[in-house]
């Protein structure tokens, strides 16, 4: 016997969990502060003097896995929501596109526009560019159209302008995958999609931003039909507290081998059993290697899996804060890296000493800077621009799914 349950209207502990994700890879990226001459790490995380280290190093040195979120969040997400509608011809390309890019596009457009003036300020102050290079025409050009990481820069990693948005190029990518697939009903075929989880993997290690876009998202899909399958099960209750309960576990795992580095040293001395005559490097890379993966593979979908089962027999945990924050997710992501530009440009011209970047103070301004900047950009110009553009442009509009569209499906 299976029950009835259906899943929820609007994940609201998806969103409030993308929007602390992308307080984390600004977080990481502080580094960029003290980069020799702001373009070149030479020193360890932890020599760095990045502020409050001891105690957010967890953050600092695995932001990594924040942005894999973002691509495993809309998998799970776009399955949910679009899959069987594009499918069944409900959703044609036009609309699904019109939607995707109204999203997307005016946020990176004025991201795009401003690093042009911060940047030629900071070559002009310094010498040198704020640590993203290629900020010539041919990489605006790929710029904008936002597909500057599809494997037309000049280098990978080196996409120009704002460098956080190579995740916005990817994404546009994985939608158009996402459709042809969905189109051709291919959404349900789960060996289908195992298979192009492994080739991301596989594409990861020649390109890694598009590799891990692939991987993340389409194993995002996996998760959501693992939900969906689970939610039909009679037992459901019972299913949500084993999963709540495996997360839980593995998470303290999580945390108490980062502090006391037990499994670690465990696995390299298996592994000098089991393969002997490897150097020390490459033991560590293996290890590393593997844990990478288990987390993106296991400890990442149990998590939102936990979130999105608790919600459905729960009922959802609207907690404004949080909700307004993870609206505003994509926004911060894109506007922390000219923010940073712009505060370290603002430093020089007052006098400051370079040396207040140490400071947990110049931190929490920044953030007190950047999310209600976020949040102000978010519903006074991302939305604004998504209703405009939405009525002139939609072949069919559908004013009862644009609010989920809007605070749900973000990257």
């Amino acid at each position: 016997m299976t029950s009835n349950t259906s899943s929820p209207r609007y994940f609201f502990s998806l969103d409030a969990i993308r929007g602390l994700a992308a307080l984390i890879v600004v977080l990481c990226h502080w580094q960029f502060y003290f980069y020799k001459d702001q373009t070149l790490q030479t020193k360890p995380l932890e020599e760095l003097g990045l502020p409050l280290y001891p105690y957010l190093s967890i953050f600092y040195n695995h932001a990594f896995y924040a942005v894999d979120l973002f691509f495993l969040l809309s998998g799970f997400i776009f399955f949910w929501f679009y899959a069987d509608k594009i499918a069944d011809r409900k959703t044609p390309f036009s609309n699904f596109m019109c939607y995707r890019l109204t999203r997307l596009y005016p946020v990176h457009f004025i991201t795009l526009l401003s690093l042009i003036v911060l940047q030629y300020m900071m070559v002009s102050m310094n010498g040198h560019t704020f640590i993203i290079q290629n900020n010539d025409t041919y990489h605006f050009l790929l710029n904008l159209f936002v597909i500057h990481s599809w494997g037309f820069e000049s280098t990978p990693a080196l996409n120009g302008f704002n460098g956080p948005s190579w995740s916005v190029s990817v994404e546009l990518l994985l939608y158009l995958m996402f459709f042809l697939i969905s189109w051709k009903k291919l959404h349900h075929n789960k060996g289908f999609l195992l298979a192009i989880v492994v080739a991301g993997a596989v594409i990861q290690h020649f390109y890694s931003m598009i590799g891990q876009g692939i991987y993340s998202f389409f194993l995002g899909g996996l998760t959501y039909y693992f939900y969906a399958w689970l939610i039909k099960r009679r037992n459901i209750h019972r299913i949500t507290t084993i999963v709540t309960i495996t997360a839980v576990a593995l998470w303290m795992v999580v945390l108490t081998e980062y502090a006391f580095s037990y499994v670690r040293d465990f696995s390299l001395l298996l592994m000098k059993k089991v393969l002997p005559g490897k150097d020390d490097t490459f033991d560590m890379a293996l290890y590393s290697l593997s844990r990478n993966t288990f987390f993106r593979t296991i400890i990442s979908p149990v998590t939102i899996l936990t979130l999105a089962l608790s919600e459905t027999i729960r009922g959802s945990l609207k907690v404004k804060w949080a909700m307004v924050l993870g609206n505003a997710s994509y926004a911060l992501y894109l506007l922390h890296f000219p923010l940073m530009v712009a505060l370290f440009i603002g430093i020089d011209t007052i006098g400051i000493s370079r040396e207040v970047f140490h400071s947990p103070f110049a931190l929490l301004f920044f953030y007190s800077v950047l999310i209600p900047l976020s949040i102000l950009t978010h519903y006074y110009f991302e939305l604004p621009l998504q209703e405009i553009f939405r009525k002139r442009l939609l072949r069919k509009p559908a004013p009862g799914l644009v609010t989920v569209v809007n605070n749900q499906i973000t990257t």
